[in-house]
């Protein structure tokens, strides 16, 4: 599975549960396999036969359950997941300290990873409960408490600071949040060090960068997003972001908003991603942006770089 080839992992998996079909490990395992081909409807079949062999023990199938379903039946699968970690935690006090440590960062992290997901459900799903305001506000808090130093965690608050139109503490949550990791994050791109073990993943940074661009803080937006490029240039929502940005800064922005659209649609074609929504609107840009971009300008600039557009742009080149 950790080296990618999903069909002769699932052969082997298989072979392993014709063996044994009630070997829990086997299980959630290829129900991860499923889950990396989009096969969910399967994933969410063998994750039910792994709770019900271990109702109470284990909670990454909790987990995995809970991102396949939505508004209360996701919650109740974060809780029972949450739960037992809890559970883990009281009991890891009773191990070696060189492994409670250890044992306990990782679960500590986990466990505000999984508050985090509570909190977006309550923004999302469920955002019209019962006192859906101050349970999310709640698990927020659990997030924090459970992992002061989780940069997720406090991209959570940011997201719900501005979705109750507090967007003061909403700055302060993102530079909180950007301060347990880009500035180390830039040190490795420069090589000045060697590992950095604190920085959130691909999603998070790109739901980070957003939250920038909502809060008009564009300098640190550029930094994260010129970083996911570095990291993965095939990725179109990072171009669409980036020319969105240029595009909503103004006029004198527009050229290089064009650009990073450009780049966005011939990613979009190159990866397939041609149906996603927000593809549409890179079109919708690019048709708006023909009356100023001129043609002679409009051809030449998916051929070459511009400096003033993003050093990122530059380093993947060299």
């Amino acid at each position: 599975v950790d080296s990618f080839n999903y069909d002769e992992a699932e052969l082997k998996l298989n072979e392993a549960l014709i063996k044994t079909p009630t070997n829990s490990k086997a299980l959630e395992m290829l129900a991860g396999v499923k889950i990396e081909k989009g096969e969910w409807v399967e994933a969410q079949c063998l994750l039910k036969k792994c709770i019900e062999l271990m109702p109470d023990k284990g909670f990454s199938k909790y987990f995995s359950m809970g991102q396949l379903s939505e508004g209360e039946e996701s919650l109740n699968y974060y809780q029972k997941g949450i739960e037992i970690i809890l559970k883990e935690l009281e009991n890891s006090e009773n191990m070696e300290p060189s492994e409670n440590k250890k044992d306990k960062r990782s679960l500590s992290r986990i466990l505000s990873d999984a508050y985090c997901s509570v909190a977006e459900i309550f923004m999302t799903d469920c955002c019209d409960v019962e006192n859906g305001e101050m349970k999310c506000s709640d698990a927020v808090e659990c997030a924090l408490k459970a992992d002061s130093t989780n940069p997720e965690a406090y991209q959570c608050l940011c997201n719900f600071k501005l979705s109750v139109d507090q967007v003061d503490e909403a700055k302060e949550a993102i530079e909180k949040c950007l301060s347990l990791w880009l500035p180390q994050h830039e040190a490795l791109r420069d090589g000045e060090i060697d590992e950095e073990d604190n920085i959130p993943s691909y999603d998070c940074r790109i739901k980070i960068s957003q939250l920038l661009i909502e809060l008009e803080l564009y300098d640190e937006a550029t930094k994260v997003l010129d970083g996911l490029i570095e990291e993965d240039d095939e990725v179109v929502q990072v171009w669409y972001l980036l020319g969105w940005m240029n595009y909503i800064q103004g006029d004198e922005y527009k050229l290089n908003a064009h650009y990073y659209l450009i780049k966005a649609k011939k990613v979009s074609i190159k990866t397939g991603m041609e149906d996603v929504d927000y593809v549409a609107h890179i079109h919708e840009l690019l048709d708006e942006l023909k009356s100023i971009v001129p043609l002679d300008e409009e051809d030449d600039d998916e051929e070459n770089d511009w400096a003033s557009c993003s050093d990122s742009e530059n380093e993947m080149e060299t």
